[in-house]
């Protein structure tokens, strides 16, 4: 008989299964990919809205959002374990959910070398530890041609646009902020408190970024686009002499790819590491 399974997750809990899962439910698109890229896709049997990575997940049953769930249809599913976003998915959704006794593993990768982790307690959870260890191999391997490519070149002042009005970004401790150092940008709010700040259209201007990011929310492929007519970039327009406008250094980001906190961060990484020597060459 095969020895229990203990794993502990992101929020300081450890899990214990009697047997691999066989039945996950994922409450972010991102733990969907992780699921399908550690070789446990065929375990899934349920997904929030937008889960649609790879296009088998798209198929998946739908039980809500992250800020809303389906309880009902989540039980009628029977569920052996279900994968949580730590802090994207609503805490009243989540209590309601601890509540029905069904095993839950809290996940929330806050760095780029945080998401191995993630796939390698995924893969122990599922037993497909073999395939996760070849997953976690391509990973690491891109990540770090990625760090041999950009980790040497000059700074480049960088303003991540998370949402226009209120007008947020995001500080050193959240996951972009990771792929704009690994590129060899440097966050201009990186030192904010808060996550997630609001900011004022002055302090951005006071701050004088090289580059303006922002996702493009339609996905917008796999590269970067720049972006001088984006309407949810057009306030920038006005500051002609900003370093970023002078330069027409505003760029849109595929969002599936920069959004997710998945197996894909990488490709979104190549996207902003574009986006960054761009602005170098025209310094």
């Amino acid at each position: 008989m095969a020895a229990p399974i203990t794993v502990r997750d992101d929020n300081g809990s450890t899990l214990t299964l009697k047997t691999p899962a066989q039945r996950v439910i994922a409450l972010a698109p991102s733990l969907a990919e992780l699921v399908f890229e550690v070789g446990g896709g065929e375990r899934l049997i349920g997904a929030v809205e937008y889960s649609d990575y790879p296009p088998q997940a798209s198929k998946l049953p739908r039980i809500g959002s992250n800020q809303k769930l389906d309880l009902e249809r989540v039980v009628k599913l029977k569920p052996d374990l279900i994968l949580v976003w730590y802090h994207g998915n609503a805490h009243r959704e989540i209590e309601r959910l601890a509540a029905l006794k069904i095993p839950m593993f809290h996940l929330e990768p806050k760095n780029i070398s945080d998401i191995p982790g993630a796939m390698e307690r995924i893969g122990r959870l599922l037993d497909t530890r073999t395939i996760a260890d070849a997953a976690i191999l391509r990973f690491r391997d891109q990540h770090a041609r990625l760090l041999r490519e950009y980790g040497g070149r000059a700074p480049v002042r960088t303003f991540y646009q998370v949402y226009e009005r209120p007008l947020l970004t995001i500080n050193d401790h959240q996951l972009i902020s990771d792929v704009i150092r690994l590129c060899g940008g440097v966050n201009v709010f990186g030192k904010e408190p808060m996550l997630v700040p609001q900011l004022s259209t002055e302090s951005v201007v006071a701050a004088n970024p090289e580059v303006i990011l922002t996702a493009n929310m339609g996905g917008g492929g796999g590269t970067a686009q720049r972006a001088m007519d984006e309407p949810r970039l057009a306030e920038w327009l006005k500051f002609g002499n900003m370093a970023a406008v002078k330069s027409q250094q505003l760029w849109l980001i595929p969002g599936d790819l920069i959004s997710r906190h998945g197996p894909r961060i990488l490709d979104g990484a190549e996207a902003v590491c574009t986006a960054l020597d761009d602005a170098r060459k025209r310094r």
